[in-house]
């Protein structure tokens, strides 16, 4: 389980990174088609690099913040319960995130395939939709893994809160 989890974690880190370095571009591209726009030549088609790139920046990194516990979490009622009940609602919680992120996964599978089928591409440059669509796929998969590692820990009471 250990080799597992492991992996789950260097897989997250190096959607992080990506997603880094995808925003860092997407900022970049913002920046220079701001200052030649103010000169007359804006950059064909940086909407659609914006847009893809912040289609990656999100999803690259939401398994990362999940795997960190940096997600905003609101426990008005769960701090104010015995840690028993708290563990089981906490248990419950993972299994019904596990189920939600492999369903989006899911379909974004099934999107992503019927999207290679039709073809479709973006209007300036050309870009396939399906790779958006399967890296979409892939990062909820991966959420849901860490979140089920999240559950193994809260199984084994590894990580009382």
């Amino acid at each position: 389980m250990k080799s597992f989890t492991g992996a789950i974690a260097v897989i997250n880190k190096a959607l992080y990174v990506i997603s880094g370095i995808v925003l860092s571009c997407m900022v970049m591209l913002t920046f220079i088609d701001v200052i030649l726009r103010n000169f007359g030549h804006p950059i064909t088609g940086s909407m659609e690099f914006i847009q893809y790139g912040g289609c990656i920046v999100f999803s690259f990194s939401v398994p990362f913040g999940t795997m960190l516990g940096a997600q905003v979490i609101v426990d008005l009622i769960i701090e104010r319960i015995n840690p028993r009940k708290k563990r089981i609602i906490n248990i419950i919680t993972r299994c019904v995130g596990i189920m939600i992120f492999l369903f989006i996964a899911y379909n974004f599978l099934i999107y992503g395939i019927d999207v290679r089928k039709t073809g479709e591409r973006t209007a300036s440059f050309k870009i396939p939709y399906y790779p958006f669509a399967f890296a979409l796929s892939f990062s909820f998969l991966m959420q849901s893994f860490t979140i089920f590692c999240d559950l193994i820990k809260k199984v084994k009471g590894a990580d009382n809160e």
